[in-house]
């Protein structure tokens, strides 16, 4: 099977996989997040918001869940931002460098290899492939921006490469179109 009528064949599952990838991270994410919260009683006869602000400096960090309120901290110190990240890590970068695959990817039967030898891309093209995620997670304020720009290349393209892929010098391809390492 050649590249193009391979990557077409792939667009599906790619799409599948980067959500199996994402709802792995959202759900490790609400793990953490109700595993590291203060845990408070929620006062009768106040809302939500008058709860939060009464516990907490900022109101994006509160949640009332039936009777209890949970206040999370947010900050670049908390597990809730490393704990994801490295999780991140090892999944688009370190799965990906040496095995050729996220967790999602592997589900789905597609793999990321070279571009040029089809081999497994290494830890620097897997950081390449990744680095349009860590600018959104550095800038979220471009994150729809970027997030429509890669779906476009990747539709629109032969190969179906999103921004990651170009970077990188990676494509990504079915697992049984190429075995060799």
């Amino acid at each position: 099977m050649n590249t193009t009528s391979n990557s077409k064949a792939v667009l599906f599952r790619r799409a599948v996989a980067w959500s199996i990838d994402a709802f792995l991270i959202l759900i490790l994410i609400s793990v953490v997040v109700i595993a590291t919260a203060e845990r408070y009683d929620a006062p009768s006869g106040l809302g939500e918001e008058e709860i939060c602000s009464q516990l907490s400096d900022a109101s994006d960090n509160c949640l009332q869940v039936l009777d209890e309120v949970l206040v999370f901290d947010l900050g670049v110190k908390s597990p809730i931002f490393w704990i994801p990240f490295f999780a991140l890590l090892v999944n688009f970068v370190v799965l990906t460098g040496f095995m050729g695959f996220s967790i999602g990817k592997l589900l789905m039967g597609i793999r990321v290899v070279s571009r040029e030898d089809r081999k497994l891309p290494g830890l620097t093209s897997a950081v390449g492939r990744t680095l349009p995620w860590i600018v959104v997670t550095a800038i979220p304020q471009i994150g729809l921006g970027l997030l429509l720009v890669e779906v476009a290349l990747v539709i629109s393209s032969s190969e179906n490469r999103r921004l990651g892929d170009r970077i990188a010098g990676t494509v990504v391809i079915s697992r049984s179109t190429n075995q060799e390492n």
